[in-house]
């Protein structure tokens, strides 16, 4: 009887080590699953915040190229208007004007004209205001005063392409016009000395007849530099 229990013992022992054996394994391979798709709180929490910072980061980079080509453009287009207005025409310089009078009509003791302001250059240039005149003597000195501004046009720029041209209305008067002797003292005038608006550069102009070189005279007058109507 021992050994036939024994015997019986025996096949259940290796039966049930058996079934143990087989529910290892299982076990293991069910909570190595299990513990890969489930996030605890903190993992959850992690994962959404790396999810949300590359988004930041995403979003973040993405916006700030769209502010820097924003910039960029906006650059592109200050650049464009700065280049409009480095573009705009110089000042004409005296070096590269030509200047004569024109349009020389006398009456009522006074003698109106033109002075013409040709740009003889390669590229546009731009004239604004008043030029200075003044009566010159063959030597060069200065006769009487120097032309008083007539004010009552208003100043414009005008913008001279090459070989174009831009006047100012002049007057002068007639010799002694009336003044007397002492109030006048007519002398020879050899050339107009003109220096172009905002140049200090002089440029000599023929101009052959007797002026008053009293100081007092105030005989000559200038407008400002205009279109040719």
């Amino acid at each position: 009887m021992k050994v036939s229990t024994g015997a019986r013992v025996v096949p259940v022992l290796v039966l049930a080590m058996a079934a143990l054996a087989a529910c290892g394994p299982e076990a293991d391979k069910a909570g190595s699953s299990g513990s890969s798709p489930v996030a605890t709180a903190s993992d959850a929490s992690s994962s959404r915040g790396d999810s949300s910072a590359a988004s930041q980061r995403r979003a973040g980079g993405e916006e700030g190229s769209a502010d820097g080509a924003s910039r960029d453009r906006s650059g592109a287009q200050d650049t464009d208007s700065g280049s409009g207005r480095g573009g705009e025409p110089q000042r004409c310089a005296s070096g590269s004007l030509r200047v004569s009078v024109e349009n020389q009509e006398s009456g009522a003791g006074t003698t109106h004209f033109e002075l013409a302001f040709r740009n003889t250059g390669t590229a546009p240039c731009a004239l604004t205001g008043f030029p200075g005149v003044s009566f010159r003597g063959r030597d060069g000195a200065e006769i009487g005063n120097s032309a008083d501004r007539v004010e009552t046009t208003r100043a414009t720029t005008v913008t001279l392409i090459p070989n174009a041209r831009a006047v100012a209305d002049a007057q002068v008067l007639n010799g002694q016009a009336g003044l007397s002797d002492s109030d006048c003292r007519l002398k020879s005038v050899s050339f107009l000395g003109v220096f172009p608006p905002d140049s200090r550069d002089q440029i000599d102009v023929p101009w052959k007849a007797s002026e008053c070189s009293v100081r007092g005279a105030h005989g000559l007058k200038i407008g400002p530099v205009h279109p040719v109507r």
